[in-house]
């Protein structure tokens, strides 16, 4: 029977080079025909992908079936199909799952179709032989390195790690490179965080916290320099942008306390001496050729009580307590500074070292000038200066006071006042004196600023405390109760006739006038509390 099917074979050959095994009329070189036997292949014991072993010398294309399990990752076997591609042994693909094909594949079903493992190994991805990815069997992702305890462990080496842009922005995660700015010139070396948007109207970074959120939207923490650090680099002459903004908007009619858009806390917390000091907030401002302010500050409001700031000190104890409100409007009282104790001044002397000078304090707001007049045949007239003379009242109940110093005149007798009028005080010597000379003289007059508020103005409290709520013991007793009119100046662009809009650019706070405290768009426009950097006030602009 072997003799038989051998002449078949050679038959085949010879004639048509066709072989047929249960068929007559074979197709192909060789067709093995049957229903209830099928065809084997050889079975073998490889060792591993790269090694020709147990066969001596295998042909490309030439196939087995494996039947150990041996070898080392990657060039491990196992049981299978393997042909030989004229370099190492290349597993067919068996089982019941979709063969995958590098042009695609079609009918998989997402349930039960995937690349992966079903056993306990982690999945790896290479090119040029180069481990890529890795997917842990916990399910961690690391690229170019090993999967960590971080769900996703992304290891650049010295380049940039995770780049994500859409049309107008993007950013790096991992930002290797070295790059300045600024001027004076920033230099980093790196960043964990890189964030560009070079398109207007967006936001580089956006962090949010709402609903029931109990921690801050964004968080800054160093244990080594500045927490957060603000540069902002504007050439532009429309838009006048801040370094820093912060907005708190408040929709409860029902909250009390102090609410505050921007709070500076420093917090050395030790008994030990300090050579240093300790500063909540600071305000620097470096202009050489222009006017420039430390602290700027702004209150609008239609209440009695306002004030540009409000400065306090207290020792740790809280047992001794100095507050002042600066640029202040309270009770219909405008001043420019009131709060406890006095106001003085430092002088630096060579010495005597720095000196303290204090100002004397009044129950009533006054004016004092100092000058000298002539005395003749003991009768002088001191004339006011008219500048002095438009700024006072002058009246039965607020008469000019002078303090006269003879100079020269050992036996002057001293002088009575004769008459007064808005700008003059006619003098005349006591007792008949006739004498002749310089007279230095001190003269004190009611202002016409705060007119009307009477002695003793109500003051008001420490800043956190709201006037209705201040005991009475704390109000005085000679408030005016006539329901006078205070008497306050003009504005200052009503008294010269200008426009301060027309002296800010775009973005800035309008500081007078029927617009005060709103953020001038221009032409004509304004928002009321959104910064010019905001997309929406540059769409209200365009607008």
């Amino acid at each position: 029977m072997k003799k038989y099917l051998l002449f078949l074979i050679f038959y085949a050959y010879y004639s048509n080079a066709q072989v047929g095994v249960g068929t007559t009329t074979p197709n192909g070189a060789l067709d093995v025909t049957s229903v209830n036997d099928g065809l084997l292949i050889p079975r073998v014991a490889l060792t591993a992908t790269n090694a020709i072993a147990p066969l001596t010398a295998p042909t490309t294309s030439e196939l087995v079936y494996n039947t150990a399990t041996a070898g080392i990752i990657p060039n491990n076997v196992t049981p299978g199909y393997y042909y030989w591609s004229g370099t190492a042994w290349v597993r067919l693909a068996t089982g019941n799952s979709v063969d995958w094909s590098i042009l695609g594949n079609t009918g998989t079903v997402p349930a039960t179709n995937f690349i992966g493992t079903t056993d306990n190994v982690e999945l790896r991805f290479r090119t040029n032989n180069t481990e890529r990815l890795s997917i842990g069997n916990s399910g961690n992702i690391g690229v170019n390195i090993a999967p960590s305890a971080y769900r996703l462990d992304v290891s650049s080496g010295a380049g940039d790690a995770i780049y994500g842009h859409s049309t107008n922005v993007g950013g790096v995660i991992g930002y290797e490179t070295n790059f300045s700015f600024g001027i004076p010139v920033q230099n980093l070396n790196g960043s964990g965080l890189y964030a560009n948007n070079p398109a207007a109207g967006y936001t580089s970074i956006f962090a949010q916290s709402t609903g029931a959120a109990t921690v801050a939207a964004n968080i800054a923490y160093s244990n080594v320099w500045m927490a957060a650090y603000n540069y902002v680099d504007n050439s532009s002459a429309a838009f006048n942008p801040s370094a820093s903004y912060n907005q708190l908007n408040n929709t409860s009619t029902t909250l009390g306390g102090t609410q505050i858009a921007l709070r500076g806390f420093n917090n050395r917390a030790t008994t030990a001496g300090n050579p240093g000091y300790s500063v909540g907030v600071q305000g620097l401002a470096n202009s050489q050729n222009q006017d420039s302010y430390g602290v700027q500050g702004y209150a609008y409001c239609n209440t009695n009580t306002r004030a540009g700031g409000y400065f306090e000190a207290l020792n740790y104890a809280g047992t001794s307590q100095a507050y002042a409100y600066v640029g202040t409007s309270i009770g219909g009282t405008n001043r420019k500074i009131t709060g406890t104790a006095s106001v003085s001044e430092i002088i630096p002397t060579e010495n005597h070292g720095r000196v303290t000078l204090t100002c004397p304090e009044s129950p009533e707001y006054w004016y004092q000038d100092y000058g000298t007049v002539e005395l003749v045949n003991g009768k002088a007239t001191i004339y006011l200066d008219e500048i002095l003379a438009d700024i006072i009242v002058v009246n039965e109940e607020n008469p000019i006071r002078v303090t006269c110093t003879p100079v020269g005149m050992p036996y002057f007798n001293g002088i009575t006042i004769m008459s007064q009028t808005s700008n003059s005080v006619e003098i005349l010597e006591l007792n008949g004196g006739n004498h002749s000379g310089k007279l230095q003289y001190q003269l004190v007059v009611k202002p016409k600023t705060n007119y009307g508020e009477g002695r003793f103005p109500q003051a008001p409290g420490p800043g956190y405390l709201k006037s209705d709520k201040e005991p009475l013991a704390a109000k005085t007793k000679n408030q005016p109760s006539d329901g006078r009119k205070i008497f306050q100046w003009p504005s200052d662009h009503i008294v010269y006739k200008y426009n301060p809009e027309d002296y800010i650019k775009v973005g800035d706070v309008v500081p007078a006038g029927p617009n005060a405290g709103k953020i001038f768009l221009g032409e004509g426009k304004y928002s009321d509390g959104v910064p010019a950097e905001n997309p929406a006030l540059k769409k209200e602009k365009n607008n």
